[in-house]
């Protein structure tokens, strides 16, 4: 591993000695920073080659490229013997490590899931934003909120699933309302078999992922059992399950044949991205559909048609081909697998090589899930958009019927890529507008496709922190924010505190790492300050420039409030662009409405809000603690036990002995403490009355 001190051109000398000993061999390759953390993984058929491109010509790569550059301090390399080799273990490794710069499909974060809590006692069905490892079903993501919320609502009013939190179960004294009108069954005050309960969420889990057709003739029988039982009421709710999975079945806009499961794939492109838009067909039904647009999409083409020769078509062909392998197989790395996987028909999309490795690839992780899982392994084909197969085994009028449907549903699954994309492409044409005009305004000289912006929140100098956002082509990219609790400073300090968060942010692993624009929420004190922290660690070429509010002045002889314009402070610098902190600087007025006014408006209103969320909850958090460590006889494990289990303080205050004894384990003296510390609280309160 490199040192973290080493410099830019002593770890690129060494990175390309290294490369003399990298043998001309098909294999995987691995990128990892000075912490040893892992950048990126990638696969080649002359590993030397490859390598090399990445640590030669610098001024050639894109962008992303040369920040994963910048980063790289060590690389590894596994030799295989094919390339089918590759592609498997540089899938694994992907799956494994998650590098920041393998992820062509983001996580859907704008689009909603359905979970079934399988992981809990008692499984419950709530919306979620992040698929997580734990455990649960997830369904979706729901691109039509509509579509989500009609689902939900059947599945709540039909199938009398808990609805409530583990914390909120554990801690209730009776039912809920959810139970007196039939939708739950009531397991926290009321014996409820697990069996039954099992059963409702098997069907749950059936609606979701699509069958049905077998779960409704399966509450058919229990129906008809029910009411030969005369169990009346049960048939009754067994009817209205039926109901609901009909009027579901109804909103379906395309029905094919029941058995048929089924992922329709279509791909938009332009010069600066990719869209690709996934349409789920599960028991015959369209259930959802899934997009994701990549903009680094053609850069990761260009990259690869530098590394591929063939014969039988051209490298860009080649390479696209190559590229739509590497979605797919990442798409399904996460991602169910269905029975058929339909492709483009249009010629380039899969070379006859591509598709080989991509059925292999799929193979592959469908007999790992089978194994895990211990299941029987699904047979996984890949079709093209032009022959649907399941339609060989319909005859007449049906054969027609769902040949149609199946074009429609072709031709709906490319039209909503190319909407997808287009709705990019013109943001992505207002964002560009933006930085533009921000380029202009501030005389900077590149485009600012990266933005960091920084603002400090506290209150009386208490729990004083800083927030950073990020913004990469004129949008918020959150997975870059960052929250910082000042440590060093006492009080109210918020000049030292933003040169602590300066040396945090520009410490020796990231001072390489440097933005196209630095803002700093604040004027011309704020913007010397940080000068003089920057020009102190050699950084004082960096574009930093203030951000200061726009203030309101009311006249008290009349009624007129006037309010100043927003305001860019410009810190004073050399002939060589330096930095020169006791300068004079220079304001500019950002024009309202204009689109630079947007955009820096935008950014710090984003740092102002993420530094006042993370105060309060800190600040939330401390006088939580604080108010509990009052009482005499509870430490940190028993604060923390009392509220886990009782979720919050004005619980704590409403328990009885006998509960926080049971609940919380705590000894009947330091109960009796804390009964008589929020009594004594309640009088007080009383007599200030």
């Amino acid at each position: 591993m490199v040192e973290p001190n080493r410099t830019s051109d002593q770890r690129l000398a060494n990175l390309r000695e290294r490369l003399t000993h990298v043998p001309h061999l098909p294999g995987v390759y691995i990128h990892k920073s000075a912490d040893g953390k892992v950048l990126y993984v990638g696969k080649a058929k002359n590993l030397q080659n490859r390598l090399r491109s990445y640590f030669t010509g610098l001024d050639r790569h894109t962008p992303k490229t040369r920040a994963l550059v910048a980063r790289v301090a060590d690389f590894e390399v596994m030799v295989v013997d094919n390339e089918n080799e590759s592609l498997l273990l540089e899938n694994n490794l992907i799956k494994h490590h998650r590098p920041p710069y393998n992820i062509l499909l983001r996580d859907d974060k704008t689009y909603p899931y359905l979970k079934v809590t399988l992981e809990e006692e008692w499984p419950r069905v709530l919306q979620t934003r992040k698929r997580k490892n734990d455990g649960g079903a997830y369904f979706g993501p729901y691109s039509n909120a509509a579509e989500l919320q009609a689902t939900q609502s059947v599945i709540q009013r039909f199938f009398p699933l808990v609805k409530c939190t583990p914390n909120v179960f554990r801690t209730v004294s009776r039912p809920c309302n959810y139970h007196s009108i039939r939708r739950c069954l009531g397991p926290c005050k009321i014996a409820v078999e697990k069996q039954q309960y099992k059963d409702l969420v098997e069907r749950v889990l059936a609606l979701l992922s699509g069958k049905t057709h077998d779960l409704s003739q399966k509450i058919k029988l229990d129906m008809a059992a029910a009411a030969q039982a005369m169990n009346f009421e049960k048939a009754a709710e067994l009817r209205d399950q039926l109901r609901a999975l009909d009027k579901l079945a109804q909103q379906q806009s395309v029905t094919f044949v029941p058995g048929f499961n089924a992922d329709v794939i279509d791909f938009a492109w332009s010069s600066s991205a990719v869209s690709v838009y996934f349409a789920i067909v599960r028991d015959g039904k369209l259930i959802g559909g899934n997009s994701h647009v990549i903009k680094e999409g053609l850069e990761k083409i260009v990259e690869l048609s530098e590394d591929i020769q063939t014969e039988n078509v051209s490298s860009d062909a080649a390479a696209k081909s190559e590229f739509v392998l590497q979605v797919v197989g990442q798409f399904y790395a996460t991602h169910e697998l269905p029975s058929r996987i339909f492709l483009p028909s249009a010629s380039g999309v899969l070379t006859d090589d591509s598709s080989k490795s991509l059925q292999l690839l799929l193979t592959s992780l469908e007999d790992d899930r089978s194994k895990r899982q211990n299941r029987v392994m699904t047979d996984v084909q890949l079709c093209l958009h032009s022959r649907p197969d399941s339609a060989k085994d319909l005859k007449g009028a049906q054969k027609k019927l769902f040949t149609e449907a199946f074009a429609g549903l072709c031709d709906m699954v490319r039209e909503n890529a190319k909407t997808k994309l287009q709705d990019v492409l013109n943001a992505d044409d207002v964002a560009h507008r933006r930085m533009l005009a921000v380029q202009t305004m501030l005389t900077l000289p590149r485009l600012p496709h990266w933005i960091e912006c920084y603002d400090i929140s506290t209150f009386q100098g208490g729990s004083t922190v800083a927030s950073g956002v990020v913004f990469r082509n004129g949008q918020p990219a959150k997975n870059e924010y960052r929250k910082y609790t000042i440590r060093e400073v006492a009080g109210q300090d918020d000049f030292a505190s933003l040169r602590e968060v300066m040396r945090r942010r520009f410490r020796e692993e990231r001072r390489h790492e440097i933005p196209d624009l630095l803002l700093i929420d604040g004027g011309e004190p704020q913007i010397r300050e940080v000068g003089w922290l920057l020009k102190s660690l050699g950084l004082d070429s960096v574009p930093l420039f203030g951000i200061a509010k726009s203030r309101t002045v009311r006249n008290f002889r009349d009624k007129s409030i006037s309010a100043s314009a927003e305001r860019i402070v410009c810190p004073h610098r050399n002939s060589a662009g330096e930095l020169v902190p006791d300068g004079e600087t220079e304001t500019k007025i950002l024009r309202n409405a204009s689109p630079e006014f947007q955009l820096m408006t935008q950014i710090r209103n984003e740092a102002h809000r993420f530094a006042v969320s993370f105060h309060r909850k800190k600040r939330d958090g401390r006088s939580l603690r604080s108010l509990l460590s009052e009482i005499s006889g509870l430490g940190p494990k028993r604060r923390k036990k009392l509220l886990l289990e009782f979720g919050n303080v004005e619980k704590i205050s409403e328990a009885s002995m006998e509960e926080l004894i049971e609940k919380a384990g705590l000894p009947s003296a330091v109960a009796q403490n804390v009964i008589d510390f929020f009594r004594a609280k309640k009088n007080e309160k009383s007599d200030a009355q």
